[in-house]
């Protein structure tokens, strides 16, 4: 691997998202390139950093092998928000290649609207029967690695949400203790089909920083952190983010740019002869 290759790839791993936006400024097809020619495990996480438009614009122009790749490592929330911007046909032959379990994840959350919690929740909500035992429990979240795990949720045998049983809580009782004996109501949650930005302002947040999110059946289909929210109400919905994205990478600050300029050669440096013709 040359010097210029190692600065490049040392770039995208330790900046995901500064790179990101490094990114945004190339033509599609020559960031496209460098993503291909970077591992799978760094080009990930950089695209989990674009806009959404961008990043989908860049997808495109790879083999959908290599895009199902990508999309598995880039987490359900970034990696919709990108498919929503692909063809009928293609989303489905991609989804096609996932493994079922993110297929079915990202099927429901593209049955939200783009404005709506349900498109922006994450679907891998830890969620446990009230009738498991405490032993049990502590043994799913340790196998729970792809699980953002905080205080597990406590759910019936018809995926109603019931409330949340603390880890403290776990770590006291006894092995045989069964979780509805430990439960904790959760007061607050969000109902799937509302605006996002009609829960901007939700008491929720004013004691946790994530929320369950739930059909209207009550039934438990993933949570939402504020953070995410927060984020996605700055940059924008999808729609204006389609509209106004030639003005948003225009209007980065250029003195970033001038402060990154050797970073930003290495990476274009990378890219096959042609495709820096090409896109000059």
């Amino acid at each position: 691997m040359s010097s210029k290759e190692s600065l490049s790839y040392a770039f995208l791993e330790s900046h995901p998202a500064d790179a990101a936006r490094v990114l945004e400024r190339l033509a599609p097809t020559s960031a496209a390139a460098l993503l291909l020619s970077a591992p799978q495990r760094l080009s990930s996480p950089v695209l989990r950093q674009m806009l959404p438009l961008a990043g989908a614009r860049c997808l495109e122009q790879l083999d959908d092998t290599v895009i199902a790749g990508l999309l598995q490592g880039m987490g359900a929330q970034a990696a919709v928000a990108q498919l929503r911007y692909f063809g009928t046909e293609r989303r489905k032959n991609l989804l096609m290649q996932l493994p079922t379990a993110l297929t079915l994840a990202y099927e429901v959350l593209l049955s939200y609207s783009d404005d709506s919690v349900g498109a922006w929740m994450d679907p891998r909500v830890l969620a446990l029967p009230a009738d498991m035992t405490v032993g049990e429990s502590l043994e799913r979240v340790r196998s729970s690695a792809d699980t953002l795990v905080a205080d597990p949720y406590v759910i019936d045998r018809n995926q109603c949400l019931m409330g949340h049983v603390e880890l403290a809580d776990l770590l006291r009782a006894g092995n045989s203790t069964t979780l509805v004996r430990l439960v904790r109501p959760s007061m607050h949650r969000l109902p799937a089909q509302s605006q996002l930005g009609g829960v901007r302002e939700h008491q929720g947040w004013r004691e946790v920083s994530t929320l369950p999110v739930v059909e209207k059946d009550d039934r438990l289909v993933g949570m939402l952190t504020h953070a995410t929210m927060q984020r996605i109400l700055t940059t924008g919905s999808n729609t204006q983010i389609q509209n106004s994205m030639e003005g948003t990478l225009v209007g980065i600050a250029s003195a970033y740019w001038f402060g990154v300029s050797s970073l930003i050669q290495a990476l274009v440096g990378l890219l096959p002869v042609e495709n820096s013709k090409g896109d000059s």
